[in-house]
């Protein structure tokens, strides 16, 4: 018994620590969404998504590894600003992906992306 613990263990930390050697490289886009109306988070999103598959397909998308790290919009809900996670090689992409965006629920908007950094400290400045 105590011997299946031990190796459960091991295996639990070698699937938790990854070397920053054999991690993947990421950047973050910091974006500013300008719209008629109020737009929430999960729209966003969503059109983001759909933006993707449409230009680049499931491959494309997935390889895209694209994470929603925040998304504020203003209390009048006219602007927004986000970040999104993405691979580092596949930045271009993505960005041409928001340029593609030009409604949302009805509502025209327009995506621009402010700044790339390779941390969300950055990309927050």
């Amino acid at each position: 018994m105590a011997r299946i613990m031990a190796d459960f263990l091991f295996c639990l930390l070698c699937m938790v620590y990854t070397p920053p050697t054999l991690r993947e490289r990421r950047r973050y886009l910091r974006f500013e969404v300008l719209c008629e109306r109020h737009v929430d988070k999960r729209a966003v999103l969503k059109e983001i998504w759909d933006s993707l598959y449409a230009l680049y397909g499931d491959l494309g998308a997935s390889e895209s590894k694209l994470w929603l790290i925040e998304y504020h919009p203003t209390e009048d809900g006219t602007r927004g600003v986000g970040i999104i996670r993405c691979a580092h090689n596949r930045v271009e992409e993505v960005r041409a992906a928001l340029a593609c965006i030009h409604v949302i629920d009805t509502a025209r908007i327009g995506i621009r992306v402010v700044k790339t950094s390779g941390t969300i400290k950055g990309a927050t400045k």
